[in-house]
């Protein structure tokens, strides 16, 4: 039992880290504060967190048609 949760909190902390690689802090910033917070309190953060440079430029960029 205890090592079926610990993978399904390390399979939650690697998703936090996947969703979050385009934000500022990236991958390794969203795995490590999920695996130091929860996963659930890190989804929040991402929710209110911001976009990286790289992308926001990309989102601003006038389209070539």
């Amino acid at each position: 039992m205890p090592l079926t949760v610990i993978v399904i909190y390390l399979l939650a902390c690697i998703l936090c880290g996947v969703m979050g690689r385009n934000t500022t802090i990236g991958f390794m910033g969203h795995f490590l504060l999920a695996l130091i917070l929860t996963p659930l309190l890190n989804f929040l953060i991402q929710a209110v967190g911001r976009q990286s440079s790289r992308v926001r430029d990309h989102l601003r960029a006038p389209t070539e048609r």
